[in-house]
């Protein structure tokens, strides 16, 4: 996988809100820096930590799967 996949590095480089929660999700799976968990985009999709405040935002989620949310909602 190359370096420019890896969510975490590509916070480093680019500090967006998006690329902050990805970063956040692939580190919550083991993600460093330097080493990408196998599956971790699977991880991510199938986790269950529903009391994460970033449960609602994670990526790598079907469309179908994804929760809508209205702006300024709490989730």
């Amino acid at each position: 996988m190359k370096r420019e996949d890896n969510p975490i590095v590509r916070f480093k480089r680019v500090p967006t809100r998006k690329n902050a929660i990805n970063s956040k999700c692939a580190e919550c799976v083991g993600c460093t820096t330097v080493n990408l968990e196998q599956g971790f985009r699977e991880s991510i999709s199938a986790c269950t930590s529903k009391e994460c405040s970033l449960y609602g935002f994670r990526p790598y989620r079907s469309k179908k799967l994804a929760i809508p949310h209205k702006k300024g909602q709490i989730l």
